[in-house]
């Protein structure tokens, strides 16, 4: 399924999105390693860190807008905008 055809209250699989870097605002820190975020302005996705070295408590909070790098459907980088 593309990604635009999800409806906004679908979470998508992370790993049918291509690797590489997005813009997303995080709705939830769910753990030091997953957190919930919106893409594309209405799709929902939750990420898990590719990597135990990346963490997300404290470091981000509720509605920070961040980018993400994605491989293979995990977090392998991050940063504020």
């Amino acid at each position: 399924m593309p990604l635009h055809a999800a409806r906004a209250d679908d979470a998508i699989d992370p790993s049918l999105i291509p690797d590489g870097t997005y813009p997303a605002h995080v709705d939830k820190v769910i753990n030091a390693q997953h957190i919930a975020v919106t893409m594309q302005g209405t799709l929902k996705v939750f990420l898990a860190s590719g990597r135990a070295t990346i963490t997300f408590t404290d470091k981000i909070k509720v509605n920070d807008d961040i980018v993400v790098t994605l491989t293979d459907g995990k977090v392998t980088e991050y940063a504020k905008k």
